[in-house]
């Protein structure tokens, strides 16, 4: 998987998608611009779906990004949504009128998604605690549902990976330890309105070495065959989401057929009965194929050692440098510029002097006020983790197939922010 979009291509220093020019694109429905490779995105999902087989459950983690038209890709691709929070339910049945194919993640869920979700079939709640065991059952009962669970078990596998992405360790707050797990199985299996449903691991984000997903799923697997007595059903083995997506820089050889096999085996080693493997992937679907396209306004170049180019975003729409530290590949894709490049700090509009997009960027040297830069890997934790910060509204996104621009998510208008005002 490369970190440009499959469907991105360059010609004399323009840029096009699906054979779109990206400069009409950012011309007709302004700057800043989420763009998603459209297709790009679908092959991403029948890449996961090749690597596991169509026997496995996929719940796109929609924290990374969702829309209507995604569910809609999705669902026609039979994957589910892995959900965290009541808009992201309202988000899937405004689509599909049930959330019969999602998972319900999180850390703390309220009385209202709780009810929210088993109300309108939801399928699977991930148990992250103790105390969230009596909250299902007691509102599971009130629904006259016996509601699918599986238990969250926080193993001391941390991943290869930015502290900050890290879900897992016992100096993390996901899930339950392995040491009160079986307290956690006897309480569901008592419950005359929860069914128990088998485990679920997520060890963090960007995990490149397969042996981390086989290990968990050994343990997990460890931990069923000692409760074996409380299994009632076929299991699931829900091995998270965290796949590896490169940015520009980043490297990876392994081919998803050799993570589905790590799991797998992991599980065999210790469970022979039936079960179904779950996923969840998020960054690894959108990551790639997303964009942001900025407009560059003034240029100083009385700044120190470098000239800053101030953009129209910044970390209202991408707040990942802020937040992380990371950096996304600029290109300046106005065309017919200058080859030769020089050292620009790219930064946002915002009132903050964290708000630099790119410390140290490589464009063109001719770079001027009016020309487009283009973000990339920027598909994922962008605008789903965008705010009205300053009060600036937020951008639009479309998407681009092979035969057509289309709008995903209108762009806000000033009035827009100010909507929710008493």
């Amino acid at each position: 998987m490369n970190y440009l979009p499959n469907n991105l291509t360059f010609n004399n220093g323009d840029a096009f998608l699906n054979n779109f020019s990206l400069i009409d694109i950012a011309s007709e429905h302004g700057t800043p611009l989420y763009v998603y490779d459209w297709d790009n995105i679908e092959d991403n999902i029948s890449e996961f779906t090749n690597a596991f087989g169509d026997d496995a459950l996929y719940r796109y983690a929609a924290k990374a990004f969702i829309c209507k038209k995604l569910v809609e890709l999705l669902d026609k691709n039979n994957w589910g949504v892995d959900v965290v929070s009541g808009g992201e339910m309202a988000t899937v049945l405004s689509v599909l009128d049930t959330l019969e194919n999602t998972l319900f993640n999180g850390t703390f869920k309220t009385k209202d998604e709780v009810n929210f979700f088993i109300s309108n079939n939801g399928g699977h709640i991930s148990i992250d605690n103790l105390n969230e065991i009596t909250l299902i059952q007691d509102i599971a009962l009130k629904n006259k549902r016996k509601q699918p669970v599986i238990l969250r078990i926080n193993l001391d596998l941390g991943a290869e990976t930015h502290p900050m992405v890290l879900t897992s360790g016992y100096d993390q707050q996901f899930g339950i330890s392995i040491d009160v797990a079986e307290t956690a199985l006897k309480e569901v299996y008592n419950s005359n309105s929860l069914l128990f449903s088998g485990v679920h691991v997520h060890i963090g984000s960007q995990i490149k070495d397969p042996k981390r997903f086989n290990k968990a799923m050994e343990e997990c697997s460890l931990f069923l065959e000692r409760n074996k007595a409380s299994v009632e059903r076929e299991v699931v083995f829900d091995a998270g989401g965290g796949f590896f997506s490169p940015y520009e820089g980043d490297d990876n050889s392994e081919d998803l057929s050799v993570y589905a096999k790590a799991i797998k085996s992991g599980i065999e080693k210790n469970w022979t009965t039936d079960y179904k493997i779950m996923i969840e992937p998020g960054r690894a679907i959108v990551n790639n194929a997303g964009l942001i396209l900025y407009t560059a306004g003034a240029i100083k170049e009385d700044r120190g050692e470098k000239p800053f180019i101030l953009v129209d975003g910044g970390m209202s729409d991408n707040p990942r440098p802020a937040l992380y530290g990371s950096e996304h590949k600029l290109f300046n894709i106005s065309g017919k510029v200058n080859d030769k490049e020089k050292v620009f700090a790219v930064s946002g509009r915002h009132c903050e002097s964290g708000d630099l997009l790119v410390d140290r960027a490589l464009l063109s040297e001719d770079t001027k006020t009016g020309d487009v830069l283009m973000s990339t890997s920027t598909g994922a934790y962008t605008y789903a983790m965008a705010s009205n910060y300053n009060r600036v509204p937020k951008a639009k996104v479309v998407g681009v197939s092979k035969t057509e621009v289309f709008d995903l998510v209108k762009r806000q208008s000033f009035e827009d922010t100010v909507s929710d005002d008493i």
